[in-house]
């Protein structure tokens, strides 16, 4: 920790100004031929050494210029000189000044000037938080790429009071975790990718088609309810210049996985395709003809990750003012882990159920296709967006070592192999639609028709017991030897319409308000078949490990060594290969309404009220109970009404001071996993659903004070609270299984904190126009703490503390970059070096007087170079993870003992990166 506090200390040891630039472009048209295209024409800025001739297709496009307004002049031998005055260029904006030459003198009036927000940028986003009237904040592509951030998941933990959770898919956003938080994308909903979670992995959304990542922490009437922490929304790349042809290579290693001789499982190829999905993959119990080998595939020899990303896009302008954009992002990444480390399991005197060393192999490998067609139009706008993600992860976990009801015999072993695929394909496609009815009306229409297929196949569980001279197969439990198939279908219709109207003052530019009213509707659809084939074996029977497939084949299925047995049985009075399921369906009809208005100057202020229909069904067949074809058993069915009101204010104690308060009423619902009573095992862990969970009522408020030193540099100060009546935690059942489930743990939890953040420059050089040189230093700070409180009044759960902290929270949380920028002609480079911290938080809450399980604070420390060798050419390096600090989880005995029962080392991870545009 000295090491990390003197990295801060230097850090903030001196603060300056700073300013970034923006760019004009258009297209220069022939008027002597019919407005063609006019290649060869020469643009500059009057009064400066800037310019730059048109290409084939009369487009240009002059970079860095400081913000200011210019004389913009066009020539062409043997046309008249076109000299445009009063054109505005804005930091991270792109001002468009479309025009035509002649052989006689143009009219200003033909010139179409326009200014295109550039909403990746650092700046820009600033400047948009700082215009709104509610709280919110985002980060744009261009932090992605100084900081090296390669998805979604890595942005938003760049963001105060966010936090990612070791073995916890998706973020904690204020101590709150996936069931509490939101995500959409261009505000439109999306689907779940997998049964155990309510939002889509966040890592799936890679940076090359993120255009920002925005966290809104306070709710307001337009956004769906059913949100605690925060309604996280992916913009998706949008196309700014002319035109784009960009190639991207990037080639790595992970520290410890390259000298690894990998092991992953059979069935899917290096591109995670090849595999044989369903649930019912053999069609009686006396057929062993299954696809896949228990052996290992030790084939891949090279664990170097990869990968490479296309964009292409174009813009058309037309004689009426009118806009064409298209757009194509395609990528392919894959990427090697290795883990070794120790696993355990303790009772209540710290005794070891389970004592397990373990070696773990990851492969990840992943393709993105994105298009983007937009047509605008005197109007507004349209625009169609469609997006197919296909994740692949392959996994093989090894573990031996000591484990109750395995190996109690004096000196056997237990040796556990588990094998594990999951594919995943998401499609979005989505309408999104404004249109201008005049100067005071906008009205936006969005839709949206999703669907997610997620599959397990074939995840294999072998169980075996070694005597220090042979291995043989564990008996007592047919699930020890295990097949498992599933597959997730879940579609998905939403839309949203909005309108806006401007109101007061004596002109739409003058207006004192907007008044917003609408409507959202989504409908979720799922579907979740699975089936398991366990080995009954008699008796234990040697194996060689070198060759499993010898024992678990037909011939000793034949031969009576094993019998295979599913969770519905064996017998023949019913069929045992029919899987086991849970449906869900969900609709939402919602209607709102919100006005925002500008009291003085100064002060302004939104008020809005949302009201949404819920209805919620789950059906269920599984291992536990059914509600399908039980008469004593209803599904679940939650049906509920909600008014959720919320309010914004803001006060501007000066132009760059501002003063900000927001309240309002949410909820969370229970997702259709959590009440569905089906078992998922894990090596570790079981958990199932809980069909007596109740919604969640969440009470919200926010306070916040900006002072923003430049258009670039701000410090910020929040105070929140939030208060949840019956939250719905994850807790470990009151049995001697090691089994999870969900529950209203207690009448309410409380959630308190607060979050500094500044950004500002250390030095800043300006440009000199002669030589193009500039240098920046920059710094970046966020850190939050959290106060979390819980009752844990459940008596079936026999919680070792009657009230504790919420699952997940940090009590605090720092993020930190420092950023070096060099100019010189086309020649640029950025270094950064990132660090993040999080502090000791519960990762169970304990059960039986077992403590929590706890999961030790570390850093993480980061080091991003982003350079440009030419105009075209340019070149990153990325060193991540460089502590390369132990991952642990902790709990304590009755006496107050802590055991480590969990730890592990990522590695440190290299890459290099290579775009060239042409």
């Amino acid at each position: 920790m000295k090491r990390i506090f003197s990295i801060l200390i230097c850090l903030v040891s001196v603060i300056s100004y700073s300013q970034e630039k923006g760019s004009i472009a258009g297209k220069i048209t022939d008027k002597e031929t019919g407005d063609q295209p006019l290649p060869f024409a020469n643009v500059t800025i009057k009064n400066t050494s800037k310019g730059t001739t048109s290409d084939f297709d009369g487009l240009y496009e002059i970079n860095t210029i400081d913000p200011g307004t210019y004389t913009v002049v066009f020539s062409f031998v043997g046309y008249e000189t076109l000299e445009v005055p009063n054109v505005k260029v804005v930091a991270n904006k792109v001002t468009e000044v479309n025009t035509g030459l002649g052989a006689s003198a143009a009219a200003l009036d033909e010139v179409m000037i326009t200014t295109v927000a550039r909403r990746d940028s650092e700046t820009a986003l600033l400047l948009d938080q700082k215009d709104a009237l509610e709280i919110k904040t985002a980060i744009g592509a261009q932090e992605l790429a100084r900081k090296g951030v390669s998805n979604a998941e890595g942005a938003l933990t760049k963001i105060s009071g966010v936090s990612k959770q070791e073995g916890e898919k998706n973020v904690f956003v204020r101590g709150l975790g996936d069931r509490y938080n939101f995500t959409s994308l261009n505000g439109l909903p999306l689907p779940s990718d997998d049964p155990e979670y309510k939002n889509i992995a966040l890592d799936f959304f890679s940076s090359d088609i993120i255009n920002s990542v925005g966290v809104n922490k306070t709710f307001n009437a337009s956004n769906y309810g059913d949100v605690a922490g925060a309604l996280i929304n992916i913009t998706s790349k949008e196309l700014y210049k002319k035109s784009i042809l960009q190639i991207g290579l990037e080639t790595g290693f992970n520290s410890r996985a390259v000298n690894q001789n990998f092991k992953l499982p059979q069935g899917a190829s290096w591109f995670g395709t090849g595999m044989k999905k369903g649930v019912a993959p053999i069609n009686s119990l006396e057929n062993y003809n299954f696809s896949n080998s228990y052996n290992p595939d030790q084939s891949q020899k090279n664990p170097i990750n990869s990968g490479i990303s296309l964009q292409a896009g174009r813009k058309l302008d037309f004689e009426n003012g009118n806009t064409l954009k298209g757009l194509l992002i395609g990528s392919v990444a894959n990427n090697y882990v290795y883990q070794e480390g120790n696993t355990k399991q303790i009772n209540a005197q710290g005794l070891p159920l389970r004592d397990l060393d373990f070696k773990k192999y990851y492969y990840n490998v992943s393709q993105i296709l994105m298009g983007n067609i937009s047509y605008g139009h005197q109007y507004g706008s349209i625009s169609y967006n469609s997006l197919f993600l296909h994740n692949n992860s392959q996994n093989l976990g090894e573990y031996a070592g000591q484990s109750a009801n395995i190996s109690e015999e004096v000196g056997d072993s237990a040796y556990i192999l588990r094998q594990q695929i999951n594919d995943n394909v998401t499609f979005v496609n989505q309408i999104l639609s404004n249109f201008e009815v005049n100067d005071r009306f906008e009205v936006n229409l969005d839709l949206a028709y999703n669907t997610t297929r997620s599959d397990e196949p074939d995840r294999r569980q072998n169980t075996f017991v070694n005597d220090g001279t042979n291995y043989r197969t564990a008996v007592g439990t047919p699930a020890y030897n295990h097949r498992f198939f599933s597959k997730l279908k879940d579609d998905e219709i939403a839309g949203n319409l909005k309108f806006d109207y401007q109101f007061g003052g004596e002109s739409a530019d003058e207006s004192k308000g907007v008044l917003s009213f609408g409507a959202n509707y989504r409908k979720n659809e799922r579907r979740f078949d699975f089936i398991q084939f366990n080995h009954d074996f008699g008796s234990p029977i040697n194996i060689d490990l070198s060759n499993i497939d010898g024992v678990f084949n037909q011939q000793n299925l034949d031969d009576n060594v094993f019998r295979l047995v599913t969770s519905n049985g064996f017998g023949a009075d019913f069929n045992p290969l029919a899987p086991f399921f849970y449906e869900g369906d969900k609709t939402i009809y919602a209607g709102f309404a919100s006005a925002s208005y500008n009291f003085t100057e100064n002060f302004s202020a939104n008020l809005g009220l949302r009201y949404e229909n819920l209805d919620q069904w789950v059906n269920w067949n599984t291992n536990l109970s059914s509600s399908a074809f039980s008469r004593n058993v209803d599904p679940a069915q939650l049906k509920e009404n909600y008014l959720l009101p919320s309010f914004n204010l803001k006060y501007n104690l000066s132009e760059d001071g501002i003063l900000r308060l927001a309240g309002s009423k949410s909820y969370i619902f229970p997702q259709f996993k959590e009440v569905a009573p089906f078992v998922y095992e894990d090596v570790n862990f079981a958990s199932f659903g809980n069909p007596q969970l109740t919604p969640s009522d969440v009470y919200n408020i926010d306070v916040k004070y900006e002072y923003y030193f430049s258009s670039s540099e701000l410090v910020s100060l929040t105070g929140f609270y939030k208060e949840i009546i019956d939250p719905i935690s994850r807790i470990e059942v009151n049995s001697a299984a090691n089994q999870l489930s969900y529950i209203n743990s207690g009448d309410k939890a409380t959630i308190a904190g607060v979050e500094l953040e500044l950004r500002k420059d250390i030095f800043n050089v300006e440009e000199n126009e002669n030589n193009s040189f500039s240098q920046n230093l920059s710094f970046g700070i966020n850190a939050s703490y959290l106060y979390s409180h819980q009752d844990l009044k459940d008596p079936s759960t026999n919680f070792t503390n009657k009230e504790d902290k919420l699952q997940g929270a940090s009590p605090f949380l720092l993020n930190t970059d420092l950023t070096f920028n060099y100019k010189k002609n086309n020649f640029e480079i950025t270094p950064s070096l990132v660090l993040n911290y999080f502090s000791d938080r519960i990762y169970s809450l304990g059960v039986q007087q077992k403590g929590n399980i706890m999961e030790t604070g570390i850093p993480t420390l980061d080091f991003v170079l982003q350079s440009k060798l030419t105009e075209s050419l340019g070149i990153s390096i990325k060193a991540r993870n460089l502590i390369d600090p132990n991952f642990e989880l902790t709990q304590e005995n009755i006496e107050g003992e802590e055991t480590v029962i969990n730890t592990f080392k990522k590695g440190r991870i290299f890459s290099l990166g290579i775009n060239y545009n042409f």
